[in-house]
């Protein structure tokens, strides 16, 4: 780039350059060369003064966002102005299952008359012949492939695909090639048994030629199959059976909210709300020209050929996140996933649901809606939220009252809200409603605000670090004494420790990378405490992404800082859920039965405030100043988005351009374990569900491991593992850690059962407790410590033994899971997490022909298999484990239909899952 133009110049070139070709009518020209065949020759040529080369220009359009440039192809556009879009509710994603049956479907029809006729006990569902099964007792199935058509076609191959030992196939005998006249059948006899519970899935596929001559119209190969699949429930899956037939949920739209709407009264948060806000919360809605534009934008059109507005918002998810574009960007992809959130709320909307009023008599009185599915989160309802609900009588009114109702209790299935006095004056129990449920923006607010924030302080020092000022904070011999005495014999956590308390990192956050059971944590809290006791002015913000997760760094800090710490709770957190003996060092007023929040004055006195990512924006809100907080520790920072973190930092650290660098940024967390929980594919596809942690371990050259391992002074990494046993270790440390991790468990608690007479018939026993739920149970005096939950509701957290169950037995609902990151296939974050948490014991519960297909998980099955930890169904060949895979791509270069003469044909192959069986007058038993 020559000297003597600077940026300005040459994006204004540019724009001048962009403006040429509109007058021109040339503005849709992509190609690099032609343009700047048109730049030099046709638009350069018209200044007498000197203009930049090329080149140049456009190196100054695609740093100043007004470019989309690659080797071949430009594209001139204004960015900055997009910043929102919204996932369509008419042009969802199609699903994988529905992709799935689409293709089966093809081979499901029959051709020129010849069908598949289906004798014996079975249920067709989903294209798929299901065979009920009772354990140990035989079903036979007869396939009839007949020719019901006037001309005579040839039978040529038949395949059985996909095969379990639970199935057998018996043709009689018959031989092939088979010609079949009209009228004429092909009997295959299918028997299918089982001794173990599970669902076995098995593939018929016939090959037939085509009527007419070799190489005449109608005479080429065609396809039919039937897809088929064995199931055998226990018992306790006949109680657990669901009790009405799924129905899945219309989205019928956005909610209608007519033009007449009355309130019911707000639950009093003001009361004791004695912190400022003095600090404004914009609203942040997506434009309305975003929402329209949406559906073009997600049928994946070329940049290069898309219109022009699209081609904006799609160079800007593409492009690398950088400093330059980092709040649009940002901004953009949170938009795109509160939007996909707004049509997802759709599907727990309710149709004729009755209220009842609440039986306890208080002021404001409430009515009582059963939300079944509210204890899980679905949907998630706090309180303070709002939902709103037209009467079933007046739905098809055009003068219709909308009643919005606020939330003022949730317990186990049911919410109880308050209406308006109107609605209450006219009610009876029973009246019933159409109910459309909301979500809270105030997550999604506070985040964009912390965009918006970013641009006030220059953080991009510590947002996208490049080194340190290595300015310390103690001198280089200070001794520390530690308070957990066990870190003085973890080199690892020592190190990570030391260098956090002397702060020469900063700007640069320090990055505790733990492991799973490596103490990441207890680092974490090992150094606020040191830095509580050797840095007298210094004054600590601790969050994590979750309550349970503030909540146990509070119970940790305040065994030695008592009088020191503070935890900010939300007034939407349910009181009953906060552990005991944070509450005295909590903003809970047991006298006032409510939550308080003292002014900004009194918890500024405090040496430590603990609160959530979310909740630290009340912080932002009341101004703090700027310099207050010296250090920010940030726990399992790898969970959350990297604008829900920036909620904790914009506002609250100060960088400084001097020699002294201002406050320290610490996380901690596993890249490898879970992050943010996004619902938007396309948020997924584009970044945001990466972590701040994880995007600066990936991308950050100062985090990046050298052939010396990680750079100490910006990052360790925990190696030691204090919870699992090695065998339970051993898969997730190869797939994930280089190998590296240490067990370091105490021997006794980790092989406590290694020697249980229930190894490995673990299945027996646990049915039969579970089977005994009244009895068994429930006198048990510890089953309050029994915890059910998903994944994610395990992440940092340990338990003696886990048990897994991977819920997917079929096939069906797999690429639905891939589509939309559920389940346990192709997600490795989710298997780390899953199969870490047990410290002595870990049971899986699934099924290993399609766990098979994920590289992870096979590794897993192999691994238990070779050490005697597997039990159940015959263990499928390594051959068995691809077939389900390759049926659908063999499937797929098959010609479903006649495709003329054929030359040649798709066999499967050895190690390709299908049996490449060519029927032989000798086979007449058993395949």
């Amino acid at each position: 780039m020559p000297s003597k133009f600077n940026c300005r110049q040459l994006r204004e070139m540019g724009q001048r350059f962009e403006d040429f070709l509109v007058a021109e009518g040339l503005d849709m020209e992509t190609d690099r060369e032609r343009l700047r065949t048109i730049y030099n020759r046709d638009f350069k040529t018209s200044f007498g003064n000197p203009t930049p080369g090329f080149s140049s220009m456009l190196y100054g359009m695609k740093i100043a966002n007004l470019a989309y440039v690659t080797r071949t192809r430009v594209r001139f556009f204004k960015l900055d102005h997009w910043a929102d879009v919204w996932f369509p509710e008419k042009r969802r994603m199609k699903l994988g299952s529905e992709i799935s049956k689409h293709h089966r479907a093809e081979y499901l029809h029959g051709k020129h008359g010849v069908d598949v006729e289906v004798q014996g006990p079975h249920e067709a569902r989903d294209g798929q012949l299901l065979i009920r099964l009772d354990l140990n007792r035989k079903e036979v199935l007869t396939l009839r492939l007949r020719n019901g058509g006037t001309q005579p076609v040839t039978l040529t191959h038949l395949f059985p695909l996909c095969r379990t030992p639970q199935f057998a196939f018996y043709n009689g005998d018959q031989e092939l090639p088979c010609p079949l006249g009209p009228g004429e059948s092909y009997e295959l006899h299918v028997h299918c048994k089982t001794s173990f519970v599970g669902y076995f899935p098995a593939t018929v596929l016939w090959e037939l030629l085509g009527p007419g001559e070799p190489g005449s119209e109608g005479a080429g190969t065609f396809y039919i199959a039937r897809f088929l699949a064995g199931v055998a429930h226990s018992p306790l899956a006949a109680q657990l059976k669901p009790t009405t037939p799924f129905k899945r949920t219309q989205i019928t739209g956005n909610p209608v909210v007519t033009n007449r709407v009355e309130e019911g009264e707000r639950p009093d948060r003001s009361r004791n709300y004695d912190l400022e806000l003095s600090m404004a919360l914009g609203t942040y809605c997506p434009p309305l020209r975003l929402r329209q534009l949406l559906p073009i934008l997600l049928q994946g059109t070329n940049i290069f050929t898309a219109p022009k507005e699209i081609a904006e918002i799609k160079a800007q998810l593409e492009a690398a996140l950088k400093w330059r574009n980092y709040e649009v960007k940002l901004r953009l992809l949170l938009h795109l996933e509160e939007l996909q959130m707004e049509h997802d709320i759709r599907h727990y909307d309710l149709e004729s649901v009755p209220m009842t009023w609440d039986p306890i008599d208080q002021n404001p009185r409430l009515l009582t809606l059963e939300v079944p599915g509210v204890a899980e989160s679905r949907p998630s309802v706090l309180r303070g939220d709002h939902l709103f609900a037209v009467l079933s009588s007046e739905t098809h009114q055009e003068d219709a009252v909308t009643y919005k109702g606020f939330v003022h209790r949730v317990e186990l299935d049911r919410v109880k809200l308050s209406f308006s006095a109107s609605l209450l004056d006219r009610f009876v129990d029973g009246l019933t409603f159409k109910v459309n449920f909301t979500f809270n923006r105030q997550p999604l607010r506070v985040q964009h605000r912390a965009l918006e924030l970013t641009g006030r302080w220059p953080l991009w020092p510590m947002l996208f670090p490049v080194a340190s000022r290595g300015v310390p904070l103690l001198p280089s011999d200070v001794k520390l004494k530690l308070y957990d005495r066990s870190l003085e014999s973890n080199p690892e956590q020592l190190q990570a420790m030391k260098h956090i308390v002397m702060g020469t990192t900063r700007p640069a956050p320090y990055i505790i990378f733990g492991p799973p059971g490596t103490g990441k944590t207890v680092t974490l809290v090992e150094a606020i405490k040191q830095v509580v006791k050797h840095l007298p002015k210094a004054h600590i913000l601790a969050c994590a992404p979750s309550n349970s997760g503030a909540d146990l760094l509070c119970q940790r800090l305040r065994v030695h800082l008592p009088s020191s710490i503070y935890r900010l709770l939300a007034p939407s957190r349910d009181i009953r859920l906060v552990p005991e003996d944070i509450k005295p060092c909590c903003n809970w007023d047991a006298q006032k039965g409510d939550y308080v929040f003292p002014a900004k004055k009194k918890l500024q006195e405090y040496r430590v405030l603990i609160t959530t990512l979310i909740t630290a924006s009340r912080l932002v809100s009341a101004q703090f100043p700027i310099d207050h907080f010296t250090h920010i520790f940030i726990d399992e920072a790898g969970h959350s988005m990297e604008p829900e973190s920036l909620v904790a930092i914009a506002g609250l650290l100060e960088v400084k351009e001097a020699d002294n660098p201002g406050g320290q940024l610490v996380l901690a967390g596993d890249p490898r374990q879970l992050g943010p929980v996004l619902r938007c594919p396309l948020t997924q596809k584009h970044g945001l569900g990466y972590s701040l942690l994880e995007r600066l371990l990936t991308y950050n050259a100062l985090y990046k491991k050298g052939p010396d391992g990680y750079n100490p002074q910006f990052i360790t990494k925990l190696l030691r593992n204090y919870r699992s046993h090695p065998t339970i270790l051993d898969i997730p440390n190869q797939l994930y850690y280089e190998g590296e991790l240490q067990a370091c468990a105490d021997v006794v608690d980790r092989e406590r059962f290694c020697r249980w007479e229930g190894l490995p018939r673990q299945v027996e026993k646990i049915r039969h407790c579970i089977t005994k739920l009244d009895k068994e149970l429930r006198g048990l005096d510890d089953i309050k410590d029994l915890k059910v939950g998903s994944v994610e509701e395990f992440q940092g957290q340990e338990r003696s033994v886990i048990l897994i169950s991977t819920v997917r037995s079929s096939q069906s609902f797999v690429q639905l899971d891939l589509d939309f990151n559920l389940g346990f296939l192709k997600n490795p974050k989710r298997f780390n997490v899953a199969v870490t948490r047990a410290k002595a014991l870990l049971i899986v519960v699934g099924n290993p022909l399609l766990l098979g297909h994920d590289p992870d998980w096979k590794a897993f099955l192999e691994f238990c298999k070779e050490n005697g930890g597997y039990t159940g169904c015959p263990f499928p060949a390594k051959l068995d484990l691809q077939q389900g895979q390759n049926l659908l791509q063999g499937l797929s270069k098959l010609s479903p239909s006649t495709s003329g003469p054929r030359s040649h044909n798709y066999l499967p192959q050895e190690g390709e899952g299908g049996l490449p069986l060519q029927v032989e007058p000798e086979w007449r038993n058993e395949l």
